[in-house]
């Protein structure tokens, strides 16, 4: 009996740390919407690193007076976060004082605040996924397809085949430094949210290699807690 309360002493301290973090991670889980825990971004050097998030290839395009850039998902104006988007950037103009940015998959029409104003696909009358944007001298977007250059009203609300001289098309710049780490930082930055923190904590993924087997042996060693503590409270 003697040799039991011992061992089960052992357990407990063993296992305390470990019981710790898995009810407050858990806890917080539970109440993520109320935490906010998706919304909460983390940017500790030691968890990008261990989460291997390096730099982020950022492609900018030069459109008026302003640079817009692309990083991961994330669309930058003048090295500023704007909005979300998923697709590939392959260009970028001013039209009309706002902007039109050509992805691999649509076009998008937002002002400087990154407020959408229109988006047109090819469900919307676009005629083809841009490789590419221009804009003429007198202010018609031009898009180019696989086979055809497209020419749009200033309204974006047609289009047809174009006709005379190309235009010279939106093509990348090198993104000044200054805007570049900015971008980084961002980008980096909300790569991790304190949700993800919180189940790879509670899973022991955090911990490397060997996390989710200690994380498992903490849960047996709970059962033999609970099986021990038992047994003694029965010989009594």
């Amino acid at each position: 009996m003697a040799k039991l309360h011992i061992w089960h002493r052992y357990v407990g301290i063993t296992t305390a740390l470990f019981v710790i973090v898995l009810a407050l991670t858990g806890l917080a889980l539970n109440f993520t919407d109320r935490l906010q825990l998706d919304q909460t971004h983390l940017a500790n050097s030691w968890l990008l690193d261990h989460y291997n998030i390096g730099d982020f290839p950022v492609v900018s395009f030069r459109a008026g007076p302003h640079i817009v850039s692309q990083a991961s998902e994330y669309v930058y104006l003048d090295g500023e976060y704007k909005l979300n988007m998923l697709q590939e950037l392959v260009g970028a103009v001013e039209l009309n004082k706002e902007l039109l940015l050509a992805s691999d998959a649509s076009l998008l029409f937002i002002n400087t605040d990154g407020e959408i104003i229109e988006e047109i696909g090819t469900y919307s009358g676009l005629p083809e996924k841009p490789l590419g944007i221009s804009i003429t001298a007198e202010g018609h977007p031009v898009i180019r397809g696989i086979n055809t250059y497209w020419k749009g009203s200033k309204e974006l609300s047609a289009w047809r085949p174009l006709r005379g001289p190309h235009p010279k098309w939106s093509a990348p710049i090198s993104t000044p430094g200054n805007l570049d780490t900015k971008i980084q930082e961002h980008a980096r930055g909300h790569e991790i949210n304190l949700e993800r923190v919180f189940l790879d904590l509670h899973s022991g993924r955090l911990l490397g290699r060997w996390g989710q087997h200690i994380m498992s042996a903490a849960a047996v060693l709970m059962l033999v807690l609970a099986i021990t503590g038992t047994v003694m409270w029965w010989r009594k």
